[in-house]
Parts: C-alpha cells; structure tokens; sequence
C-alpha cells in the first residue's frame, strides 16, 4: 500500500507539474509571473517545515543586520521569488537566440569570454540563485558550448522532462553519478561545465566560510580544474526589478594553466564569490536548503 501511495502521489505531481508548464506558456508572462509568484507566498504558509528552515537560515546568515520582523519578510520574499522565477524555466523552449537579449543581459560576460579562448575549458561555478536553468541557455544561445552537470530526480518522468527542456536550450547534461570523468572529458573538449556548488550534498567537501559560518561544501570544482588545467569562473544570474534577468560572471579565482594549490584556499574563494552574488539577491537564493547542517551536527 505505501508503494501504491507513493505511485499515486509521484503521478499527481509530475501530472500538475505538465499543467503547470503548459498554463505558464499560455499565459502572458507578466500574468503567469503574477500567478506563480502568489502560489509561491501561498507556499510560504502552508510549507511549514521549509518555511521553518528557511527563517532559521536566514537568521543565521542576516540576524546581526535584521530585525526578526524583516527575516520574517525577507522569507516570505523568497518563496515568491522562487515562484516567479519558476516561469522562465517553464517557459524555456520558447527562448531563442534572436529573443534572449530583450530577457537577460550581462556584465563581465568578458571574464567568461577570456577564459573560454584559452581553450582549457571552462569550470563554471554557481548557485541555486535566480532562475540559474535560464543562465545556461543563455550561454549558450551566445555561443559557448555548456555541459552541465545534474542530480537525477527522484521521478523519471519528471527527470526526463527536464532534460529535454535543458537540452532544447543547446546544453549537454551528465549525471552527477558519473560526473567526474565525463566532466574531464568536457574541459578537455574546452566546454564551459556548469556546476552548484553551493549546498551541502554528498561527495567530497570540506568546512569553508560561508555568510560568517562554517558550510560543509563541495571540493569538486578545485580537484576537477586542477586535473584539467581550467580556469574556475564564478557567475550568478538574479531578476531585475523589469523581471528581466542579469548574468554576472566575475574574474576567475583559479586562472587556465596554474599549477594546482591548496583545494581548501580555491574553495574558499569561489564560496566568497558565490556569497557576494547572494547577498546582491537574497531573496532569490534556496534558503530552505540545510546549508549549514554538518557544522550544527558536529
């Protein structure tokens, strides 16, 4: 029966997830971001366990700047950003290379462009900040050649619904089961490879600053460029006030050929550059992931 139930509960969610994608194309935008920006507050109240992680998070990385008053406003904030951000995924296919610019722009874009020519590869390193499904298209569309690396979801159906969505916007996509070699192959290629690291997940990680606090967090990009001999280019996108978006690609924090160095001062220094992009939107960042479990559990 429990296994009946689960069938059930999956088939709903990747059923309304398809009514969903097709309401938000049929839609005008600014309406289905109106819409899904309310489903996103209405989440906020009934998501208590995600509400309750989400408040904590946020205390623990703004409570010395914010009253409990603006935390509890800036939380709420975060649940409709990530509604209204969730349009432009669904919308995705519909975004081409003669209309992306009049939907994202970006600034430092050069950094990216400079390291790509060194024909290394590419470790791009971002975070779960603003609709990040939409910066690798956009990259894309602008003529890099983008691999990417995913978790599988725990649906097929919903799994392979996303991929084809990402590969209808020009990326290759590997598994993260499997995602070290493939992704040495990629850099090798010189592919930009696109990877979050900016939440606490299985594999190799260490304790490195992170809005103050120590956050277990992923060494993969480090070891990887080491491997390669690729650069480590930050970058972030976040929405606009227009409800256009905004890629910002900073300098890279590891430069094509350097001698390997110490994993644990490269990903200091990519998290520091993740946090200066979040800070810039916060309320665009997953606050409801348990960023910062391994260090309350140790």
């Amino acid at each position: 029966m429990p296994s009946l139930i689960k069938r059930l509960r999956n088939a709903a969610v990747y059923h309304a997830t398809r009514a969903f994608i097709g309401l938000m194309n049929v839609l005008p935008r600014r309406m289905a971001l109106s819409v899904s920006g309310w489903v996103g507050g209405l989440s906020y109240l009934v998501a208590r366990d995600s509400r309750r992680l989400a408040l904590v998070n946020l205390t623990l990385a703004f409570g010395d700047e914010r009253s409990p008053g603006q935390i509890r406003q800036l939380g709420r904030s975060v649940f409709r950003e990530l509604g209204r951000n969730v349009v432009d995924v669904a919308r995705l296919p519909g975004v081409t290379a003669e209309n992306v610019d009049g939907l994202v722009r970006a600034e430092g874009l050069s950094h990216l462009e400079s390291a790509y020519g060194e024909g290394r590869g590419v470790v791009a390193v971002s975070a779960h900040l603003g609709n990040f499904e939409l910066m690798g298209t956009f990259l894309a569309l602008k003529g890099f050649t983008v691999t990417v690396v995913a978790a599988p979801l725990y649906d097929p159906r919903l799994d392979a619904l996303l991929l084809k969505n990402r590969e209808r916007g020009g990326l290759h996509v590997v598994s993260r089961d499997r995602a070290a070699p493939a992704v040495l192959r990629a850099l090798r290629k010189g592919h930009v490879v696109g990877l979050l690291v900016d939440q606490d997940t299985r594999g190799a990680g260490i304790e490195v600053p992170f809005f103050g606090r120590p956050a277990r967090t992923p060494t993969g990009p480090a070891i990887l460029a080491d491997r390669a001999g690729a650069p480590i280019v930050p970058m972030a996108i976040h929405r606009l006030a227009d409800d256009t978006h905004l890629v910002t690609v900073r300098p890279p924090v590891r430069s094509a050929g350097k001698a390997p160095e110490d994993v644990e001062t490269t990903t200091s220094a990519y998290t520091a550059e993740l946090e200066r992009l979040i800070r810039r939107a916060p309320a665009q960042w997953v606050w409801m992931h348990d960023r910062w479990k391994a260090s309350r559990q140790a």
